[in-house]
């Protein structure tokens, strides 16, 4: 009888299988690490906004399970106003890890700045049971909405005509359709000046994206004579240029891809003919005076004569 019950005893301890899987399952702790680099030399990631762009970046992710059991792990993303795209869940064998990529999308034109994303890992089985334990891993990555420059130059008046002598400032418009605020240069070329004087009273001007237009001026200062000009069909003297203006965006050549946007005004310059033609209404008004002045005189002393042959003839 003794003998009987140490070899029962004997089977149940070293023959025996394990009372159940799923009990051992549930006894064994969930684990995760979660790393996401992305793949830019910024160390963010980068997302191009200009119109034609992808509007798109993504990060590289790793999850590792470090336990001795298979888990199934669930992959969640916050990302703000960006719109993302990840693995809903990886299932990762014990000890192994798996790759995969989160993306996030911006909008066209978006202005331009910088967001963290969240990316969280967390064990929801584990061998096909839910954990004992809350297991999860977080990490952030930043998202930088890169700047790019555009912009559009009009002129108010595309032809105008000057008359020598005169000070006329030219208007010019500039749009900022760009993702953030810029600078913007400016420079002037024109023909031969023909001793004209052309300056800019601002080199540069800023503006923010998409905000009303700002607004700059050319200063031209005709010359005082343009006897030796073309004579026009009308008589006229003239002399005719064109006067190119160029913005460039400051950010751009800073970033080593300039943008910039040339604009072309036609200028025409007149002989001012008033002054002339007062000049010749002046000295003609002058010679009838003097006619008159000298008519008056003649008959004065005429009369003076009469009078003083009529008075003897009385005497």
């Amino acid at each position: 009888m003794r003998a009987t019950t140490l070899l029962v005893a004997f089977l149940l301890v070293f023959v025996a299988p394990p009372l159940t899987t799923n009990a051992t399952a549930q006894s064994a702790a969930a684990a995760v690490d979660l790393t996401c680099t992305p793949p830019y030399s910024s160390g963010a990631i980068d997302v191009d906004v200009y119109p034609g762009a992808s509007l798109t970046g993504y990060t590289e992710c790793t999850v590792s399970n470090p336990t001795v059991h298979t888990e199934k792990i669930e992959i969640t993303v916050t990302s703000g106003p960006l719109a993302s795209a990840a693995p809903g869940s990886i299932t990762v064998a014990a000890g192994g890890e798996s790759d995969f990529q989160v993306t996030v999308r911006a909008d066209s034109m978006m202005y331009t700045s910088s967001y963290s994303i969240q990316i969280t890992a967390r064990v929801i089985e584990i061998s096909g049971v839910p954990p004992p334990n809350n297991a999860e891993s977080t990490v952030q990555n930043l998202v930088n909405i890169k700047q790019f420059a555009q912009l559009n130059l009009e002129v108010v008046e595309p032809d105008v005509e000057i008359f020598t002598g005169e000070e006329v400032m030219l208007d010019y418009r500039l749009y900022n359709l760009g993702n953030g605020y810029d600078m913007f240069n400016f420079n002037v070329e024109y023909d031969d000046a023909q001793d004209m004087k052309i300056s800019m009273p601002m080199a540069k001007i800023q503006a923010e994206s998409y905000a009303p237009p700002a607004r700059f001026t050319v200063k031209v200062t005709a010359p005082a004579d343009g006897s030796m000009w073309a004579t026009d069909s009308d008589g006229r003297h003239y002399y005719e240029m064109k006067l190119k203006v160029t913005a460039e965006s400051e950010f751009s050549c800073m970033a080593g891809n300039c943008v910039s946007m040339t604009v072309t005004q036609n200028i025409v310059f007149y002989e001012n003919q008033t002054s002339s033609e007062d000049s010749g209404l002046i000295s003609s008004s002058i010679g009838n005076t003097t006619l008159i002045y000298g008519g008056g005189g003649v008959g004065i002393v005429l009369l003076l004569m009469l009078l003083f042959v009529l008075k003897r003839k009385r005497n």
